[in-house]
């Protein structure tokens, strides 16, 4: 057996205002929309959502890296990688893993970029950053940051958009243990950029933002175009198989699937497409609405603090990102 990286730990941080349903069809209700339908397709009751305007992803970011380090007894000084994941970053220049990186105190030994793939982010960091520390033994940890803010910037006539998405932020901490199976095993990717002008953070490109002095506020925040999410979440099942084939699995053996929580519907359609037990996938949209980059983690740090994996379980991880770009790991606990 050779080296293999395992999460040590992960945390998540919220903040304390919690916005139920009822706000948002009242909202709605007066533009003349009727979203009940929209909200129990995807599976909302109630969502995180700051209401101090001196929280944004950074600082929630920081909140769940350092809890993720104090929890797994791990110093800062041994941090050999920090990568940050976020499709609302509040800097561009310099990255906000720089920013964290100073927050933390961290080292300066030490590698730090930002990772941009929208709401796949925080499930491609983990691919990209374990494909590294496979083959940089030098690398025993490394800390991956998700945060995102997208209800602060979507547009108030929009459903979707304003009334689907959470704040929050996810912090894992990944370790590179030897002799050992346990850990990352696979991953796969599935792209098709057809629906790449549905979603546009900002609604007309950064170089309108710079140039523009007459650009309306609402062409600076996001436009969601509603389009078919059906072929994306229906590449989840390929993927999925495909792991499973490479590495001698059957779907007896995984024990949990942790989905992009978009959409409770999305989720069930991907159960029935599997032909499995709607019990394996968790769902935690109900309580955190769609978080973005962090969902899919959320929903296995969920997992672990309700002892619903045991030493050996097989995970999925499977998520989807703007555009549209679909990720999927295979994990052993």
């Amino acid at each position: 057996m050779g080296n293999n990286i395992m999460i040590k730990g992960v945390s998540y941080y919220h903040p304390e205002n919690s916005v139920d349903n009822e706000y948002f069809i009242e909202h709605f209700k007066n533009l003349g929309t009727d979203i009940e339908g929209l909200l129990k397709a995807t599976g909302r009751k109630r969502r995180y959502i700051s209401n101090n305007k001196a929280e944004n992803m950074l600082t929630m970011g920081y909140q769940a890296a350092s809890d993720v380090l104090k929890k797994t007894h791990i110093k800062v000084s041994q941090i050999n990688l920090l990568v940050f994941s976020s499709g609302t970053p509040e800097y561009i220049a310099p990255t906000n893993a720089i920013k964290l990186h100073s927050m933390l105190g961290a080292p300066q030994r030490c590698a730090v970029y930002d990772l941009n793939a929208n709401c796949a982010g925080m499930v491609v960091a983990f691919e990209q950053v374990v494909r590294v520390m496979k083959s940089n033994q030098n690398i025993k940890y490394a800390l991956i940051v998700g945060s995102d803010q997208l209800n602060r910037y979507a547009r108030y006539n929009e459903a979707i958009a304003y009334s689907n998405f959470g704040d929050s932020a996810c912090a894992m901490l990944l370790e590179n243990v030897f002799n050992t199976e346990r850990g990352f095993w696979d991953s796969d990717y599935y792209t098709n950029s057809s629906h790449h002008d549905k979603i546009l953070l900002p609604a007309k490109g950064m170089s309108s933002v710079a140039l523009d002095r007459s650009l309306p506020t609402q062409d600076k925040l996001v436009k969601w175009t509603p389009f078919d999410l059906g072929g994306a979440f229906q590449s989840a099942k390929i993927s999925i198989d495909e792991l499973l084939f490479r590495n001698n699995l059957k779907k007896t053996d995984i024990k949990k699937y942790f989905l992009s929580q978009f959409a409770l519907k999305n989720i069930k359609n991907v159960c029935n497409d599997l032909e499995e037990e709607l019990d394996k996938f968790k769902f935690i949209g109900d309580e955190f609405g769609y978080t973005g980059t962090t969902s899919p983690v959320i929903a296995y740090a969920k997992a672990l603090e309700n002892e619903e994996l045991e030493i050996g379980d097989y995970v999925i991880f499977w998520t989807v990102g703007a555009g549209t770009t679909c990720v999927c790991v295979l994990y052993q606990y």
